[in-house]
């Protein structure tokens, strides 16, 4: 008893899983190095919580939630409005609202904090200095996509 697995078989279907895999690369690296330098490079500056948040996102495998502090911080001389409780473009879900709300511990509204701003982007200050997983398995899903697509067409 064998296992196969047919990949896409038109020559319009196999570019277009190339072009998707290499873009989710693309997208994952670009993420991957955002989160990086915004980590390496932040200038700490205080900020005033102004609203937190848990919003409920509703996806093929289920409901997850994302936290959101919404602030106000000076950098250089400009003042600024941020929402991201982490750096880089790709959120962060949890599998619960009470673990997305736990994420929030410390942020009220009216309270002063600690903002993290990457001098590069300092539109784009955060809140958590964490570093995600999320880049690598973007990475790793394109890479199986483009390469499952090429190794089925050498197969035939």
């Amino acid at each position: 008893m064998g296992f196969e697995i047919n990949g896409p078989s038109g020559t319009f279907q196999v570019l277009l899983a190339i072009v998707i895999g290499l873009g989710a690369m693309g997208y994952g690296g670009y993420s991957y190095t955002s989160q990086t330098t915004a980590l390496d490079s932040a200038v700490t500056v205080e900020a005033t919580i102004v609203s937190t948040s848990v919003e409920t996102v509703s996806q093929r495998r289920g409901t997850e939630y994302r936290p959101k502090a919404t602030f106000n911080y000076t950098y250089n001389g400009t003042d600024y409005t941020s929402s991201n409780v982490y750096p880089g473009p790709l959120p962060r879900e949890f599998g619960s609202e009470d673990a997305a709300r736990a994420q929030l511990d410390g942020f009220e509204p009216g309270t002063t904090v600690s903002a993290h701003v990457p001098p590069e982007s300092p539109q784009n200050a955060f809140l958590k200095v964490e570093r995600s997983n999320k880049p690598f398995l973007l990475i790793g899903i394109g890479a199986l996509l483009v390469f499952g697509t090429v190794f089925s067409k050498l197969r035939e």
